[in-house]
């Protein structure tokens, strides 16, 4: 059974080079991506619309969009060989190249898993010999 405490977590990181999202629920599963929520799931929130949440309102969003296809791939790997939802969105300065927005979506996802895990407790070590 599912621990009593939710085990999930939610960061935003905003930095000179990038602008990130990211959503993580380790008792939820994986989707690749989201239908459209319509705008009522924008204005009738109360909460401040940002450019993810603008855009799931009106089109099929997958669940992760860095920019980045291979880092896309690698995080949508690891969210379904985990079984967990994973939602990462950035925008990042790419026309430079894609290190900040590496970097800093792997510090802000890393982050979550860390405050998702909590304590650990329940965890299970596993390997391959």
């Amino acid at each position: 059974p599912p621990p009593a405490e939710p085990r999930r977590a939610e960061r935003r990181r905003a930095t000179k080079e990038t602008a990130i999202e990211v959503r993580l629920d380790l008792d939820k599963g994986w989707a690749a991506e989201d239908p459209p929520r319509g705008a009522g799931s924008v204005w009738g929130s109360g909460e401040a619309a940002t450019p993810s949440t603008l855009r799931a309102a009106t089109e099929r969003t997958p669940r992760v969009s860095t920019g980045v296809a291979a880092l896309d791939r690698v995080l949508s790997e690891l969210s379904r060989a985990g079984g967990f939802e994973l939602v990462v969105w950035c925008d990042g300065d790419r026309h430079i190249d894609d290190h900040h927005t590496a970097e800093d979506v792997a510090i802000t996802v890393g982050q979550c898993l860390h405050e998702a895990l909590g304590d650990k407790a329940g965890l299970a070590r596993m390997g391959c010999a």
